[in-house]
């Protein structure tokens, strides 16, 4: 009678208990969020791309990023960060707005699309805190723990393992038939979800737009990215002067770029996000190159709260400002 009433009860279990069930339930949820894709992949370490990193990281082309290479070993191993992982959820957030230009007036300093608006990283991972609570009080043996480029973990691998999209030759992720206009966050769950499919299929093709259009020649292989020669990382990650060979190809970019993204086809398909806090914060006339060139720390500070450009602190904005003033060469930045 014992085996009998187990039976029973394994039999008389909610469907809404099942893995299978757990995992619909949760991208449903995710997609009310407003996440526009969501997919699911196990906690297997990502060896592939580890191989792929440690080149990459051989070549220096991380610059003076050295945080990358002492974290090189952990990034493809999601439970180096959260030993009791299962499973992994990754999703992607829209941020593009077609109504923003993506390139600026040469007077006026361009800031990269994503760093506009208040700072992705809190608003997502509210976003996905709301996520785990929803599936915490679901499941109460639920345990995770939430990223958003809080820990070195190998999102766009992990996302493309997940069957979210795949990695192009400018090295974003791209969605199919949604563009790379997206922000990626995700949670390390313990409970054994089932994965999604990866996606192995490479949909750039021949198209190498990315790559003829970058300025500063810093894609030097499909799919790879010299950092020490990109737009991105001199403006934000890169300590000290910029070379002089790469000013010119800078134009009037004061933090970021998005010249790769821009001219990718797959981005013809991008549609707006509603999410307010991604709007631009800022009118042409506060980036006016000459007004910025006497901007102080304290007013850099109160002008930048809550956004990415607050991260690169005064000093190496003030550089890139400088910079975008010489290329603009008015009688104005002559006399800086």
């Amino acid at each position: 009678m014992k085996i009998f009433g187990y039976f029973q009860k394994k039999k008389s279990m909610p469907e809404s208990s099942s893995p299978k069930s757990i995992k619909t339930a949760l991208k449903q949820q995710a997609l009310k969020l407003g996440f526009q894709a969501v997919g699911i992949t196990d906690a297997e370490t990502l060896h592939k791309h580890a191989g792929h990193l440690q080149r990459w990281l051989e070549e220096g082309y991380h610059g003076t990023m050295d945080w990358m290479a002492t974290t090189g070993e952990k990034r493809a191993d999601p439970r180096a960060f959260f030993p009791e992982t299962e499973s992994v959820l990754i999703a992607a957030y829209p941020y593009f707005r077609s109504r923003e230009p993506l390139q600026t007036p040469p007077s006026i300093g361009n800031i990269s699309l994503y760093a506009r608006g208040r700072d992705y990283h809190k608003v997502l991972r509210k976003k996905l805190k709301q996520l785990l609570n929803w599936l915490t009080q679901r499941e109460p043996k639920t345990k995770g723990r939430i990223f958003v480029d809080s820990f070195p973990i190998l999102e766009r691998a992990l996302a493309q393992k997940a069957g979210l999209g795949w990695i192009g030759k400018n090295a974003m992720l791209i969605l199919k038939g949604k563009g790379s206009w997206y922000f990626l966050g995700g949670i390390l769950l313990n409970l054994p979800l089932p994965p999604d499919e990866p996606l192995t299929t490479d949909y750039c093709g021949t198209c190498n737009r990315c790559i003829s259009a970058c300025p500063t020649r810093a894609i030097v292989a499909p799919g790879v990215v010299d950092a020490r020669r990109c737009i991105s990382y001199l403006t934000i990650e890169h300590e000290g002067e910029i070379s002089p060979e790469f000013h010119s190809a800078m134009g009037n970019h004061i933090f970021g770029c998005d010249i790769c993204q821009e001219v990718c086809p797959w981005n013809r398909f991008a549609s707006d996000t509603q999410e307010t806090d991604f709007f631009s914060r800022f009118s042409p006339e506060e980036l006016n190159l000459v007004h910025l060139q006497n901007l102080r720390q304290k007013e850099f500070e109160q002008m930048f709260e809550g956004t990415p450009v607050r991260r690169t602190g005064h000093r190496r904005f003030m550089r890139n400002i400088q910079i975008a003033l010489g290329n603009l060469r008015t009688p104005q930045s002559r006399k800086r």
